[in-house]
């Protein structure tokens, strides 16, 4: 249609790719839902994140709708992943709105930003910072991140765009880093379709958990390893998730052999998204010991598909065990965590019918809420 506003995207990995985990989902959400409202324009690389080879069956360097029916997306070669080709597609489209992602990204948030400074970006401007100004994340690579903050803050970047926070917890992160900066708080779109609800069988003393991220010390997989370190009883972890530091997975597989017998660690490496949920379905309980989520679709999804679920409470999935669809418990409790893996190794069918159906439950609940697709209008307004 004409008279829809144009929105452009910039992310450095899109669908189909899925190893750059929730950044994607979290995009390819909000393109989902806003494609019949808005005409989108998503701008993105050719290969998904620690690959070199291009996505099969997609033409890079030139405009398609045929991932995405309706969208616009351009994936760019390696030669054209340049600031002049960024600039020429922004000045080609003339957008209304920009929305970027990866706060940290010099390609694909550095240069859209420096155009609106120069004033050749018309634009009203959106970041989405995805967690990237939490301190568990900032402290990853800080020396890199910092000299980028202090530059945001110097050319006053900030007081030219609106910041997206999915809860008031980043709000705050963003405002300690940018005072004054306008902030508009809109949840992360989660995957808007339910399947019906399917058990699977639960014996006390059998467990099979499932753990979906990437590895890399800040989703603390070690953590979870360690506190099966004592537990009894006949137990398997399916890890899914692409290997992103090495030595951090030289320490894992080291602890995994210091296992009891009867647990079973199978890492099954990076798997897409699509293909998920045939592994949910034969899971008791997904776990994350995660040092900081801004959402957690991993997490989201478990519950989506009927499954209780173990995390941190440093994500928004908050006061799970009084909704009776699992647990939210401080990294420095390790006698909490340690009784509820317990917990779930000796549930019973009824039980775990319980908490899995009260799971589904609350997650049909949330994707039926309009709020969510309400106030990315209003984001983008």
């Amino acid at each position: 249609m004409k008279d829809r506003k144009k929105l452009m995207i910039l992310i450095d990995w899109f669908y189909p790719g899925y190893k750059a985990g929730g950044p994607i989902q979290s995009c390819t959400n909000l393109v989902l839902a806003l494609k019949d409202t808005f005409s989108i324009y998503v701008v993105t690389r050719n290969t998904d994140h620690l690959e070199n080879i291009p996505y099969p069956g997609i033409e890079s360097d030139q405009w398609t709708t045929s991932v995405i029916e309706g969208v616009q997306i351009v994936y760019l070669s390696k030669a054209n992943q340049r600031a002049k080709k960024v600039r020429q597609l922004i000045s080609e489209v003339q957008p209304d709105f920009v929305y970027l992602n990866l706060m940290f990204s010099p390609l694909f948030s550095l240069v859209p930003l420096f155009e609106r400074k120069a004033g050749r970006l018309k634009a009203k401007v959106i970041m989405g910072p995805r967690g990237a100004l939490f301190e568990n994340a900032l402290a990853i690579k800080r020396f890199k991140k910092t000299p980028f903050l202090k530059l945001f803050r110097i050319m006053g970047i900030h007081r030219l765009i609106r910041f997206h926070a999915t809860n008031q917890l980043e709000k705050e992160a963003v405002l300690r880093h940018f005072p004054g900066a306008e902030v508009f708080i809109a949840d992360n779109l989660p995957k808007l379709i339910q399947e019906p609800f399917r058990s699977v069988e639960k014996q006390p003393g059998h467990l099979k958990m499932l753990f979906i991220a990437r590895i890399h010390p800040i989703k603390n997989l070690l953590f979870l390893l360690q506190r099966l370190e004592t537990m009894e009883g006949s137990i398997e972890l399916n890890i899914i998730g692409p290997l992103e530091d090495e030595g951090y997975w030289t320490s894992c597989q080291a602890q995994i052999r210091n296992l009891p017998p009867g647990i079973v660690v199978n890492y099954l490496g990076a798997i897409p998204n699509h293909q998920l949920a045939g592994f949910l379905e034969k899971t008791h309980l997904f776990v994350s010991p995660t040092k900081g989520e801004n959402f957690g679709h991993s997490i989201f999804e478990s519950i989506l598909a009927g499954r209780p679920v173990l995390i941190s409470d440093l994500t928004p999935w908050r006061h799970l065990e009084e909704k009776h669809i699992g647990w939210d418990i401080s990294l420095k409790d390790e006698s909490k965590w340690a009784a509820a893996l317990s917990a779930a190794l000796v549930w019973n069918q009824q039980d775990f019918d319980g908490y899995a159906g009260a799971a589904w439950k609350f997650g049909g609940n949330f994707i039926a809420n309009p709020r969510m697709t309400e106030e990315y209008t209003s984001l983008l307004s």
